[in-house]
């Protein structure tokens, strides 16, 4: 209500109007103007303190906000300090895990070799043969021993191999009349001739060139070959004056010699 009466005077001061008051209502007048500037220095007062505590309250958030700040900054920085060393970790890792995988390849190489020979080893013992990397004289060895025990296919193979690979071997002259004599056992009487001449021609010096003239000229019986028979017998008594086969083969040069002309032992 006394706010309507102050808008009616003001109205009526622009619109030229001349409004004439009592004493008694310009006090009324003077005392509504005071109750509104208390309430309006009242409300300003209400008004300052909230703004200072929402002020307040934005220099604290701001602080936070600074500090959450200045956290983050330390836990970004540190966080790529971890990542720095999180890399440098996975590069010593790697290079760990190379010269692992190195040392597994080497160790699975070498162990794949020991296998290797122990099972070559294994057949080597179960069958008598030997493996493709046997030394010479395991060769000497295991040939012997299937001519032993009249493994003579076994043999064959087994001092060819040494002879072929090992021409110098101290006992190649050895394993070729060995050979031969395999042959001879199984009755393959021209294989038997055959490495008997090779005896004679590669090892003439041989301690049993002379025995392996011998059985050559046995096995050129077997064949009806007298006259080569004969010519085998003729170089040991030529050659060979002290050998241990001289007078054997005297008595077969002599029992040759009676049947040369007899077809069904001689060949023409």
């Amino acid at each position: 209500m006394k706010v309507e009466i102050v808008i009616s005077l003001m109205s009526c001061c622009i619109a030229g109007c001349f409004w004439v008051t009592t004493k008694h209502e310009g006090d009324a007048l003077q005392r509504d103007i005071d109750s509104l500037n208390a309430r309006t220095s009242t409300k300003a007062r209400v008004l300052d303190a909230q703004i200072d505590q929402l002020q307040s309250v934005v220099d604290a958030a701001t602080k936070v906000l600074k500090r959450n700040d200045a956290d983050i900054g330390a836990d970004v920085d540190e966080l790529h300090t971890d990542v720095r060393s999180l890399n440098g970790l996975d590069a010593s890792i790697a290079n760990s895990m190379t010269g692992l995988q190195t040392q597994i390849t080497t160790y699975q190489r070498a162990n794949d070799g020991r296998i290797d020979a122990l099972e070559q080893r294994i057949a080597q013992l179960e069958t008598g043969m030997p493996s493709p990397n046997s030394s010479p004289d395991e060769l000497w060895r295991l040939g012997s021993e299937a001519f032993n025990n009249r493994r003579y296919t076994d043999a064959i193979e087994i001092f060819g191999r040494l002879t072929s690979r090992w021409p110098a071997y101290p006992r190649a002259a050895d394993a070729v009349y060995f050979e031969g004599q395999s042959y001879s056992d199984l009755h393959d009487w021209d294989h038997a001739i055959g490495m008997y001449e090779t005896l004679l021609r590669t090892f003439p010096t041989s301690m049993l060139a002379d025995d392996g003239l011998y059985l050559a000229a046995e096995a050129a019986e077997n064949l009806k070959n007298c006259t080569d028979a004969r010519a085998y017998l003729g170089l040991i008594k030529k050659n060979y004056p002290k050998s241990n086969v001289l007078s054997e083969a005297a008595h077969l040069d002599t029992t040759l010699r009676r049947v040369l002309r007899d077809k069904s032992k001689c060949r023409p």
